[in-house]
């Protein structure tokens, strides 16, 4: 199994992107699962890439990556299962005109009758808790007038600002793996006004991209699809990505209120997706078979533990038994897609169930040498805390946070 580096206190904060909380364009959408600009830019330097490499991200999430290999003059791919990591990827890489943006926001007006129909806002049923009346309708009538921009782009420049306040006039918080109900009593001309201050900063944003932005040519795209299977033939020099946790965290509930407007039209769409996503929470289901998988010994005995300590839900064994399953199948399609001599750099977390903690960096590490990955390191880059019903039982006993490092 390969060995542990010590703690790397330099990693310790990039590992989060908070650092990147006032950094113009990696700020557009508070995408909490993700991590900093600076981590990318770390493993870029250390995988030595150069101008014009090519870089996967099959987890794409919040786009970093992506982003940072742009800012690098790096090819990348971004690829994710969420309708809205894809679209909020694609919208932060993309090239944009100032002044078009200027011109369109100063023809932006929402005075007009309310036609828009958007199914999800009356069909899920998070919607009538997040948003009240007057909210709601306020919100549709600047929907409405971003679909009448023409230009696509734009279009879904626009969208994101609007999708970026929708928390901020919601009752509604992520918090953690959750999107938990509070009440803000928000009144309904704050909404026009949050929108127009964020479409502003976002323009100032993209201008300040553009003066500072010193390459010609840069590929950068960001599509829909599965990790576990791929739907690219391109050979990468480097593998830069985060996978879900398996920490319960559905991605699909956290996100839901940026899906109700512009990613699915009832609460059974939402719901399929949530059963096709990796599975890191107790509700997605099987979807592939992995057929030349073998479930590490330490797992399995680590899962015995688990299942001797007894867990508030069964269906986590499941949960963990199929992560594993889920991500070899994952490890092997990014191993498909490295070119010789190419390396991987996988951020995870360990995580506690019942008491037992799971390496699931060691654990990651070891299934990715059974689809010929060389196991290179595993850094160490924080401690996280575990849940408060964690230590209440068990104590507290931090988990590690890590970049697993392979090479083909």
């Amino acid at each position: 199994m390969t060995k542990v580096t010590n703690r790397v206190d330099s990693l310790n904060k990039l590992i989060s992107p908070r650092v990147d909380i006032n950094r113009p364009i990696y700020n557009w959408h508070s995408f909490k699962h993700s991590y900093s600009k600076g981590l990318v830019d770390n493993l870029i330097s250390e995988f030595d890439l150069k101008r014009g490499s090519w870089v996967l991200d099959p987890f794409c999430g919040g786009g970093t990556s992506l982003l940072a290999c742009k800012e690098a003059g790096i090819n990348s791919t971004g690829f994710d299962i969420l309708p809205f990591s894809v679209f909020l990827s694609s919208v932060k890489t993309r090239d944009y005109n100032v002044d078009q943006l200027i011109t369109e926001k100063k023809k932006f007006s929402t005075n007009k009758r309310i036609s828009i129909n958007i199914p999800a806002l009356t069909n899920i049923p998070i919607a009538k808790k997040a948003f009240s009346p007057s909210i709601r309708a306020e919100l549709i009538k600047i929907k409405q007038r971003i679909e009448e921009i023409e230009d696509i782009n734009i279009r879904d420049f626009y969208n994101l600002g609007l999708l970026n306040i929708l928390e901020s006039v919601s009752n509604t918080s992520k918090s953690g793996g959750f999107l938990r109900i509070v009440n803000r009593k928000i009144r309904p001309e704050k909404v026009r006004i949050a929108f127009d201050n964020r479409i502003e900063s976002m323009i100032s944003d993209v201008h300040l991209f553009n003066n500072s932005f010193k390459w010609k040519s840069v590929r950068t795209s960001a599509k829909h699809s599965d990790a576990r299977k791929l739907t690219t033939t391109r050979k990468y020099n480097a593998i830069i990505t985060s996978p879900p946790y398996p920490n319960r965290h559905d991605y699909s509930r956290i996100y839901s209120l940026e899906m109700l407007f512009d990613f699915v039209a009832s609460n059974d769409e939402l719901k399929q997706i949530r059963y096709e996503t990796l599975r890191s929470h107790v509700e997605a289901r099987k979807k592939y078979e992995a057929a030349d998988y073998i479930q590490p010994k330490t797992l399995s005995k680590l899962v015995e533990k688990v299942k001797t300590n007894g867990v508030n839900n069964p269906q986590v064994i499941g949960m963990l038994e199929g992560y594993f399953e889920d991500m070899y199948l994952a490890i092997k399609e990014m191993a498909e897609k490295l070119d010789d001599k190419g390396k991987i750099a996988l951020v995870i977390s360990n995580v506690r169930f019942s008491g037992i903690n799971i390496p699931v960096d060691e654990i990651l590490s070891e299934i990715g040498e059974q689809v010929e990955l060389k196991a290179k390191a595993i850094w160490v880059a924080r401690y996280r805390g575990n849940s408060s019903q964690q230590m209440k039982e068990y104590k507290r006993e931090p988990s590690r946070e890590s970049i697993v490092v392979w090479e083909k």
